[in-house]
């Protein structure tokens, strides 16, 4: 399979509970409108343009060598930020078999090769999951 354009970004347990939004307070809400503002509320991912209530800012984050960084944002339409969000939307009990057919399309791939990745990511979150995390938030410093 080709490089999917929508993917699983699945956080390793030991970082759950962190969340930028509440790290930045008030400033999330301005660097959200900000962001997905000079991005017209274009989702990132599919290309569909959404009211801003159904827009979302999704951090993206690297994890190497034992460092949670914060690489870039993206302005993302409800349903690709469940599809990132996997876990939660399935402990959300969100339709499931709906995200599947849309991160099939928006990844022009069928349902058994998306299936493949999303036992990937599982695998490669297990793994992460074992590990102890250091948060890198220097990312924020460019872009203020």
């Amino acid at each position: 399979m080709n490089t999917l354009k929508l993917e699983l970004h699945l956080i390793p347990k030991p970082c759950f509970g962190f969340n930028l939004r509440n790290h930045l307070g008030s400033q999330w809400t301005k660097l959200s409108k900000k962001i997905r503002g000079d991005r017209n509320y274009i989702c990132d991912i599919c290309n569909i343009s959404l009211p801003k209530r159904n827009m979302h800012l999704h951090e993206v984050w690297d994890f190497t060598d034992g460092i949670q960084k914060l690489v870039g944002f993206e302005c993302v339409c409800h349903i690709c930020h469940s599809v990132h969000h996997w876990g939660l939307s399935e402990i959300q009990g969100k339709n499931m078999d709906f995200l599947l057919k849309h991160a099939c399309k928006v990844n022009n791939c069928h349902d058994w090769e998306f299936i493949h990745h999303i036992r990937d990511s599982a695998e490669i979150w297990e793994e992460r999951s074992r590990k102890k995390w250091e948060l890198d938030l220097s990312y924020m410093d460019a872009i203020k």
